[in-house]
């Protein structure tokens, strides 16, 4: 199994054991539900006797009251009625309760029996000797009902909790262990294929064992790496300035073996936290599912939901970061204030909860035609740099974007009127995961160093501006490099 597979085996197990989880915490759940509709029933039913004991000879018997407690009685069996689902019913022919649903069905045609009594007695068809019978009938047919229905229920309910609880813990067993042997497997092909390369094998040796104990990816990876690396190769020895291109090459390589690695690391930080939530979150919801805590188990299924739309949001800056540097050809006329519309709408979540408006002012002389994704992501990051980090303790939050241009370029300008960028960090503002003020957001951290690769594709420049005041950023693009 190459590694690819490897890695989607371990999300799909992942997901498997939560979706298990959270499903056996409903199911057992269902079993209180249950239990709390036949204690409902009980007591309505309790209601209806006491109505019935107040009727005294030669007075008007109370109708309303006696039809209400007989409405309130049926929906009782009704509810649990609706509430079996097809696993419940499969369950209970197993283990042979079925009856309890039996019983739910003769309670509701019961009450339907009784309520046509309370209507004959209503238009005098029939007495009221036979109107007493029926309805002291239907009462202690009720009340075997209701003691005959927590037997079955409760063996029904300990079933469904001895068999999910062990199947739970045993996939939850299943899945540490077998995505340890998966992760162990991963990592052993990296180390043997390093140690392989770090050998002072000869060549024909080298090959045969990489042949032998390399995965088809890593074999692919190192094969088009050493492509890659011949024709560069043969290309340095064929140039003239070899000795001026190696030092400005091997420069650019430490540079940017500097920022791979901090980005490694910080992305593989940031993607690790929200996993790693996840894996203790499912052992609380077992050990809340064993302690029968549904509303904790819940609560920790929420917060699972919560920590996977964190990492969605993370993968997406980076694709997005990554995308910033890959050229795209599809030019076309840029409809600035469709582009502000669409903007507001996606960045609707936000200002709906914070008291930050926003003022937009477009002055072009000249159509721009170029990347609207490009701009659409300068625009949107800005503005939502400014909104998110506004200034609680200022009467009128707000930020700013105008749009205009010149003979030669066109001009972005995002001012705010916001907490600013402390001094310390207005160096590293560029920086990937750089974030400043993570009390008051928990955004990536990539936004800016997105909006920078963008405007750096371009050729423009972006300066700013930040102090307690707010903060103001500049970008100024040529004309002639849309």
């Amino acid at each position: 199994m190459n590694i690819s597979k490897k890695l989607l085996l371990i999300v799909v197990l992942t997901c498997l054991e939560v979706s298990i989880t959270v499903f056996s915490a409903f199911e057992i759940a269902k079993g209180a539900q249950f239990h709390q509709l036949n204690f409902l029933h009980l007591k309505y039913i309790n209601q209806l006797d006491k109505a019935i004991d107040q009727i005294q000879p030669n007075t008007k018997i109370n109708l309303a009251a006696i039809e209400a407690n007989i409405l309130a009685i049926r929906q009782q069996p009704m509810n649990c009625l609706k509430a079996a689902n097809a696993l419940n019913k499969l369950v209970m022919n197993i283990i042979d309760t079925r009856h309890a649903l039996t019983l739910c069905k003769q309670d509701v045609k019961r009450a339907n029996t009784t309520l046509q009594s309370v209507n004959d007695y209503k238009n005098d068809k029939i007495n009221r000797a036979e109107f007493l019978f029926i309805l002291n009938h239907a009462l202690d047919e009720f009340n075997d009902n209701s003691e005959q229905f927590e037997g079955p229920i409760t063996k029904t309910v300990s079933f469904i909790f001895v068999t999910f609880i062990p199947l739970v813990i045993v996939i939850s067993l299943f899945n540490v262990i077998y995505i340890s042997y998966l992760s162990r497997t991963i990592s052993s092909s990296i180390r043997n294929l390093t140690t392989l390369l770090s050998s002072k094998s000869n060549k024909t040796d080298l090959e045969d064992n990489f042949s032998k104990s390399t995965p088809d990816e890593l074999k692919e990876l190192i094969s088009a790496a050493k492509k890659r690396i011949e024709n560069d190769f043969l290309n340095i020895e064929s140039s003239k300035e070899l000795k001026a291109i190696v030092s400005s090459q091997t420069d650019s390589l430490q540079l940017a073996n500097d920022e791979l690695a901090q980005f490694a690391y910080r992305a593989s930080h940031d993607l690790k936290a929200p996993l790693s939530a996840v894996k203790s979150l499912s052992r609380f919801i077992v050990k809340d599912i064993e302690s029968n805590d549904t509303a904790e188990a819940i609560n920790n299924a929420k917060t699972i939901t919560k920590q996977m739309e964190k990492l969605e949001s993370l993968v997406v800056d980076i694709l997005q970061l990554a995308k910033a540097d890959i050229g795209n050809e599809e030019r076309s006329p840029i409809n600035f204030e469709q582009l502000i519309v669409d903007v507001k709408e996606r960045l609707y979540w936000l200002m709906q909860d914070i008291p930050c408006q926003l003022e937009t002012h477009i002055n072009l002389e000249v159509e721009i035609i170029s990347d609207k994704v490009r701009f659409t992501q300068i625009i949107e990051n800005l503005v939502s740099n400014g909104l998110k980090y506004y200034d609680k303790n200022k009467p009128s939050p707000l930020v700013k974007l105008d749009i205009s241009n010149n003979e030669n370029s066109i001009i972005i300008v995002v001012s705010d009127n916001g907490i600013g960028i402390p001094k310390p960090f207005q160096a590293q503002v560029y920086g990937m995961f750089k974030r400043f003020n993570p009390e008051l957001c928990s955004g990536s951290g990539l936004g800016l160093s997105i909006v920078k690769k963008h405007v750096e594709y371009f050729k423009g420049e972006i300066t700013f501006q930040s102090s307690e005041q707010g903060t103001i950023f500049k970008i100024i693009i040529a004309l002639d490099k849309l």
